[in-house]
């Protein structure tokens, strides 16, 4: 199984989309130790405001230039596109579910997304077809996207985790 063929994608919004409801129903119902609303610091806004312009340059606009770039080049084309549909489907996932359930909600739909985003680059490296240039291009989004499951893991989860309830 590959992370870029379409069954696997499939499949991973058909998971993704299921658990990110149960999350939203369960917060909702006050059964998860997880509260609805994101309680971040204002100096923690203040960094995720920077931090999701960086997402949208990084995870974004620079795939979409190396998507340009292979234009020629089929496998190229096909992982990139698989990738930015991935992108999309978090994007309207997030808003739709956090304004739907809880605000909460984008947090664990972000960390899935980030963790199958790291799983694509990496299934996908080897047979891309990358110059110098474009190399750095791609270990810039992959290093981002590791980024941001550290700050998902460090900053998102503790924020919205309220602790075991007995």
């Amino acid at each position: 199984m590959t992370a870029n063929d379409g069954f696997t994608i499939m499949l991973f919004i058909l998971v993704i989309t299921s658990l990110a409801t149960g999350y939203g129903w369960g917060v909702q119902a006050q059964r998860l130790p997880f509260s609805a609303d994101i309680g971040f610091s204002e100096p923690q806004w203040s960094f995720l405001k920077g931090w999701v312009k960086l997402a949208l340059v990084a995870g974004v606009l620079l795939p979409i230039v190396l998507l340009a770039q292979a234009w020629g080049q089929p496998y190229s084309v096909s992982f990139w596109s698989s990738y930015l549909l991935v992108v999309a489907v978090q994007l309207i996932s997030e808003r739709v579910f956090s304004q739907w359930l809880v605000s909460s909600v984008v947090v664990p739909i972000g960390f899935c997304y980030t963790a199958f985003r790291l799983w694509q680059l990496g299934d996908g490296f080897t047979g891309l077809a990358l110059s110098d240039l474009t190399l750095i291009g791609f270990a810039v989004v992959v290093l981002f996207w590791a980024a941001n499951l550290v700050m998902l893991m460090t900053i998102a989860i503790p924020a919205i985790y309220k602790g075991q309830r007995l």
